[in-house]
């Protein structure tokens, strides 16, 4: 995860001279054109800095949300083995009362993808005990 956040900064920090210079391929007239003060051609580079905003405002959202789901299936996964069982989730309520019903397999464990769709279904969880 560390390495695609360090990708994902590497993009938010190149990714505005990037698309200036793509701004400027693609404008009619180039640099002529961004001289001219009525409006008409600045709107392409309008639309790509709003398009940027909001892509790198989504990018930072996923990715933190993700990194906290991470986070807390290695807290709760005690073993390692990358699942977690009933016995690893009992400090949690929310999850243990949830468990049947985010055990997609009925194998009596969670797996990762169980345990994010567990994490983006309850929009509010009390915090675990440990």
């Amino acid at each position: 995860m560390k390495v695609m956040k360090a990708l994902i900064v590497l993009l938010c920090v190149f990714a505005p001279f990037l698309m200036a210079g793509y701004a400027l391929t693609i404008v009619p007239n180039g640099i002529q054109a961004l001289r001219n003060t009525d409006g008409i051609d600045w709107l392409w580079v309008i639309l790509l800095a709003a398009m940027m905003i909001g892509i790198y405002y989504f990018l930072a959202v996923y990715v933190e949300d993700e990194e906290k789901i991470t986070e807390a299936f290695r807290r709760l996964d005690r073993d390692h083995d990358g699942f977690i069982t009933r016995e690893d989730a009992g400090t949690w309520p929310e999850l243990l009362s949830a468990f049947d019903r985010f055990d997609t397999d009925h194998d009596g464990r969670l797996s990762w993808t169980d345990f994010d769709a567990f994490e983006h279904a309850v929009p509010i969880k009390a915090k675990r005990t440990d």
